[in-house]
């Protein structure tokens, strides 16, 4: 059996994606905290960039080249269908994934000003992190700057569209989920699981899960409540790699 480990830290919507991509191949794996301060555990890598995966003892990055990977060493349960075309439908959703979907995300922290939701929600992912790797007080109470000034995000941020807002962004982004749903059951109108909903999936469910929102939005929605039990059959329960205790609201 390879020796799996999955480095990385659970608030990533990266990490997550390939987390859940090993969970759906049922590949045994041992995810590896990183502290995003201090990135020891990555070291070795020489690099800051998550997740980091290493398969017996060899190492890479980026979490689409990742899943692409994932499917060549264990071909069973594929995460890019069958056929070229397939695969190429599969990447062009998981970048709008990447460029759109988590980028709204990272936009509205990015231009809200700071307030008390802001701070509530910062601190909240604060104490995730440092439920894995601890942070000092002085670094928690810090988390909402850090949050909305971390250069990955504020990159991520600048290469999108600046002039669009971050609530023009959101609206046309949930307009578009539902065009790259294509009916169902799966992203795509697949009939089977892909690299995209893994990728969507973690993304959508965690704040409801770590309780940072009251509600799931997109469970209101019938096909894609659905689409969420048929991901949850085929995930663990607690799919977002964060500490269990840190789950607030299940899906079930």
């Amino acid at each position: 059996m390879a020796d799996i480990k999955l480095y990385g830290y659970s608030t990533s919507p990266y990490v997550r994606k390939v987390g859940c991509c090993l969970y759906y191949k049922e590949l045994p794996f041992e995810f590896v905290p990183v502290n995003p301060i201090e990135n020891s555990q990555i070291h070795f890598t020489g690099q800051t960039q998550v997740p980091v995966l290493e398969i017996d003892g060899e190492w890479r990055l980026d979490s689409t080249p990742l899943a692409l990977w994932l499917d060549e060493m264990f071909p069973e349960r594929p995460l890019f269908g069958k056929t070229r075309e397939e695969r190429e439908e599969i990447l062009l959703i998981d970048q709008w994934v990447s460029q759109s979907l988590i980028v709204s995300g990272f936009k509205t922290v990015y231009e809200t000003p700071m307030n008390s939701r802001l701070r509530a929600m910062a601190w909240r992912m604060a104490n995730i992190v440092s439920s894995q790797t601890p942070l000092s007080d002085e670094v928690r109470n810090a988390w909402p700057k850090l949050l909305q000034t971390a250069p990955f995000i504020k990159r991520m941020v600048l290469c999108s569209d600046t002039t669009e807002s971050a609530k023009t962004m959101r609206d046309r982004v949930g307009f578009e989920l539902f065009q790259h749903f294509g009916g169902g059951p799966h992203f795509g109108g697949r009939s089977e699981p892909s690299l995209v909903d893994f990728a969507i999936f973690p993304q959508i469910v965690f704040a409801y899960m770590v309780g940072l929102e009251d509600e799931l939005a997109i469970a209101q929605v019938p096909d894609l409540q659905d689409w969420l039990r048929r991901m949850s059959h085929c995930l663990p329960k607690n799919p977002l790699l964060v500490e269990d205790f840190m789950i607030v609201n299940s899906l079930e």
